[in-house]
């Protein structure tokens, strides 16, 4: 499962890994620095479904100045065409903007999963189905420089906020470099 430090500042390790009735889905816990950051569920693929990991997350993260670097390290340890769900119920900020028509991207919690690496955002504000459990954030990992090119450019067209856009457009550039 996750674990592995991100310079001197973040150590992750999981705690209390479980087996599930799905042979490739274990659940766990996310420690960071020792401090329970939240449950996950990682999914190691099968066939034509891509690995994902879900975090029920909470922010203390953004309040130490430290869910960039964490959310870096969860990029790397994910495979290109890789998903993230991250829910947002303890994450008021991010919630009301949704709430209010901003993309995902436009949020605190999806800003810093654009920094990290995502390019790719859907909301999952009423998830289907009941299995899918509350509302999260899902972000992909781009399967290539190309796609992740393509996909920044399309989400430049949905963003709203100018330290976001300025952000996308500074990536846009790196990449055609």
């Amino acid at each position: 499962m996750l674990r592995g430090r991100v310079g001197s500042v973040l150590e992750i390790e999981s705690k209390d890994i479980k087996s599930t009735h799905i042979k490739e889905l274990k659940t766990f816990t996310v420690l960071v620095n020792g401090k329970v950051l939240g449950k996950a569920y990682y999914f190691s693929g099968r066939g034509d479904y891509y690995p994902w990991l879900e975090i029920d997350y909470d922010i203390w993260l953004r309040k130490d100045g430290l869910e960039v670097d964490f959310f870096s390290f969860i990029y790397h340890f994910l495979p290109p065409g890789g998903k993230l769900f991250v829910t947002y119920l303890k994450d008021p900020d991010t919630r009301k903007m949704l709430l209010q028509g901003y993309n995902p991207a436009d949020t605190p919690l999806g800003f810093s999963l654009l920094k990290a690496g995502f390019t790719w955002f859907k909301d999952w504000y009423f998830p289907e189905g009941g299995n899918e459990g509350v509302p999260k954030l899902q972000t992909n990992k781009a399967f290539n420089e190309l796609d992740e090119l393509r996909e920044l450019k399309d989400l430049l067209n949905e963003v709203k906020r100018e330290e976001v856009r300025r952000y996308i457009e500074e990536r846009i550039a790196k990449g055609k470099s």
